[in-house]
């Protein structure tokens, strides 16, 4: 009569311990593919918002949106002035798939937090942000969110000479910033809610890099410390050639 093989529990823990293994070789690996496709998904997105600023800018004479004294109900000009251009394409083409929470669901940290605002008894959501020297200004107007002289420092039209290393709309935790000097923003990991200009893009959704929609419509992948490198507006220089970066900067992977 024929007894049935079991295994006995050296055998059954030996088969646990190189599944463990295997998972361990495997995840971070998928993981990896994972936050891959994630920033694919968030170029694809700003890709479209290039082309967004184009259809309105071509309908506008070549003018970005007008900055008035005060902001419109939603938080920056751009959002209504460009809702028809975009609201079609949902609101998976507003958010970057590493930052899709906002505050009010318990995600403070902003590198992956997705901003809100109310707009026609709707709620808005997005986690990108415009380059607040990209407003055209009605006459008589020198400021943009406080920032001075945008008189003369905002890229009023969108058919630049350096379109190329103009920022345009990128990646933010606020619908937008206006870096006017170099700044030294603290850790993004960190539950900090930053008003400086680049604090707004300092972030860390994609190793410590973000996606840049530039004014030319290319959209490039850029390295934090590089970001002060970008034609922010048309008097932007780095002060500073050889900058005193923040610690947590000093050592940034990839840097």
């Amino acid at each position: 009569m024929n007894k049935r093989q079991a295994f006995t529990l050296i055998e059954l823990l030996v088969v646990i311990a190189i599944i463990a293994l295997l998972l361990s070789i495997l995840l971070p690996a998928l993981r990896a593919v994972k936050n891959q496709a994630r920033a694919v998904i968030c170029k694809s997105n700003l890709n479209q918002w290039g082309k967004i600023f184009y259809l309105y800018t071509h309908d506008n004479n070549s003018k970005f949106m007008v900055w008035k004294e005060s902001g419109t109900p939603g938080g920056g000009t751009w959002v209504i002035p460009l809702m028809p251009y975009y609201e079609a394409g949902g609101e998976k083409a507003r958010l970057c798939p590493m930052a899709t929470k906002t505050d009010e669901e318990g995600e403070t940290v902003p590198a992956r937090m997705a901003w809100d605002c109310e707009i026609a008894d709707k709620i808005h959501k997005n986690s990108y942000g415009i380059n607040n020297w990209c407003y055209d200004l009605r006459p008589g107007v020198t400021t943009i969110w406080g920032l001075q002289e945008a008189d003369r420092r905002a890229w009023r039209r969108i058919d630049q000479k350096q379109a190329a290393r103009i920022p345009m709309f990128l990646e933010c935790w606020r619908w937008g910033g206006g870096p006017s000097t170099r700044s030294d923003p603290a850790p993004p990991d960190e539950k900090v809610r930053h008003n400086t200009g680049f604090g707004r893009y300092c972030m860390n959704r994609h190793a410590y890099t973000i996606h840049v929609c530039m004014m030319d419509g290319s959209v490039e992948r850029v390295k934090l410390k590089s970001l002060w490198d970008l034609k922010w507006h048309r008097t932007f220089t780095m002060l500073d050639p050889t900058p005193q970066w923040p610690d947590w900067m000093v050592n940034l992977p990839g840097s």
